[in-house]
């Protein structure tokens, strides 16, 4: 038998094993795979091809997700976006199927080396992959935070390609960098966001009022339709102070409190309930229930 046809039967079981391995793992997820990524995460998966992220729509992909041999697929490089996205292979590595994160490209078919470096990583530059269509790819996750412990939303960077920096000319949101050249800057608008959340201390608000402190109350309850926050520092009047929802299910409160110890419950739809993942709870003798329990010291939320 000719070599170009052995090499050419060994490309076609190559792609008919991997089409299995891809099949069989879709089977997989459709019995096992609500319970091992969460149902609430999986929107829809599908044979997105990566015809779709190559379009000119940057917001499509919020509630889709994608595989990885379809980013290594593109043949083309596209403006940054918010995906998610599934890697078998780095399963083994880091035993989880979904990851999320901003997809960066560059076209680099006559590169070697091509790293992004930005704000998000304090400018240190990270290497990214080649695909075999010279497209260099990189997902950033969006767990970064500045010097306050905030979520970094404006991503400001570079590519440094064979060692001299450029800007990205896919992405049309750029600003001169006072060296003649310019930096790409790309606006989170979306991300997945933390379920497990509390109250927590607004420390932008800290100096408005040296006699109180803006502490956030919130908590996940896509379900519900009203939520308020009852206390000892309300009376616990649940007419006094209720929540507000976003369009991620999260119901959220800012309250001025004093520095000092706090007692609280959620009333959900009439139901009186604990702060779901405040683990600090205290016994209220008045009405021989538990409450959340929040001390306030200065600046911060202290448990102890």
């Amino acid at each position: 038998m000719p070599e170009i046809q052995k090499k050419k039967i060994k490309i076609v079981r190559r792609k008919s094993s991997l089409r299995k391995y891809y099949l069989l793992f879709i089977l997989f997820l459709s019995f096992f795979g609500f319970s091992i990524i969460g149902q609430d995460t999986v929107d829809w998966i599908g044979s997105y091809s990566s015809k779709e992220l190559e379009g000119t729509d940057e917001k499509v992909t919020n509630n889709k997700i994608y595989f990885y041999w379809q980013i290594a697929s593109l043949k083309r490089a596209i403006p940054p976006r918010y995906i998610k996205m599934i890697d078998i292979d780095a399963y083994a590595k880091r035993g989880q199927f979904l990851n999320s994160g901003i997809l960066f490209t560059y076209n680099g078919l006559k590169n070697s080396e091509v790293s992004i470096c930005g704000n998000f990583s304090s400018w240190r530059c990270i290497p990214m992959t080649k695909n075999k269509f010279g497209i260099f790819h990189a997902l950033i996750p969006t767990n970064f935070k500045n010097r306050k412990e905030e979520p970094i939303l404006s991503y400001e960077y570079k590519f440094k390609v064979d060692n001299l920096f450029d800007f990205d000319i896919e992405n049309s949101n750029r600003h001169s960098d006072g060296a003649g050249s310019y930096y790409s800057e790309y606006i989170l608008e979306t991300v997945d966001f933390e379920k497990q959340i509390s109250a927590r201390v607004i420390s932008e608000e800290m100096a408005e009022d040296l006699d109180f402190i803006t502490v956030e109350f919130q908590i996940y309850k896509p379900n519900a339709s009203v939520i308020s926050l009852v206390g000892n520092f309300n009376q616990w009047n649940p007419e006094h102070d209720y929540l507000h929802r976003d369009r991620n299910g999260i119901f959220k409160l800012r309250k001025k409190l004093r520095p000092g110890e706090y007692l609280y419950n959620y009333i959900v739809d009439g139901e009186k309930i604990l702060d779901t993942y405040n683990s600090e709870t205290r016994h209220r003798v008045e009405t021989d229930e538990l409450s959340s329990y929040l001390k306030v010291i200065d600046n911060k939320i202290s448990s102890l």
